[in-house]
């Protein structure tokens, strides 16, 4: 391994990690007021806000849990717990397709776009020492981490 090898590693790993703590402290930051204010987690939030902008207010549960990064098992515990509150359901797939899908309720809607609010003015916060010229190229970085094109609402 020749020193710039070496080096890109190093700085590979560090931005990675220094990610993961900006990462994570947004993601405390935001459970801690959406839990105060809206009885939501950031995690609830992410899925019902992806299922808000979904065609139909549905998504298949395999493309839900690819987008979220969860095994499927994680998110069929998570929707058990929506389903008994009464904000997303588990339904057959339209037509043709014959996958599950999770689906949006009523009040699941009403909670989310309670919650972007929150959401908004948090991100705002997160995002304020970066200047505007750079948020376009680092939208793009992380969208080439996350291994696809796709950007997800």
């Amino acid at each position: 391994m020749n020193a710039q090898n070496a080096m890109n590693d190093i700085d590979a790993l560090d931005f990675c990690l220094t990610l993961g703590r900006a990462h994570a402290q947004l993601h405390r930051r935001l459970d801690e007021d959406l839990g105060a204010f809206h009885g939501l987690n950031f995690s609830d939030f992410t899925l019902l806000h992806l299922l808000m902008g979904a065609h139909d207010a549905r998504l298949p549960l395999d493309r839900l849990a690819h987008t979220l990064g969860l095994p499927m098992s994680a998110l069929i515990r998570r929707m058990v717990l929506l389903e008994k509150t009464g904000l997303a359901e588990r339904v057959a797939g339209p037509d043709a397709d014959p996958r599950r899908h999770a689906a949006l309720r009523p009040g699941g809607r009403q909670l989310a776009q309670g919650a972007v609010a929150t959401v908004e003015a948090h991100c705002r916060e997160a995002l304020r020492p970066i200047a505007v010229e750079r948020l376009h190229g680092a939208r793009q970085v992380l969208t080439a981490m996350c291994g696809d094109n796709e950007l997800h609402a």
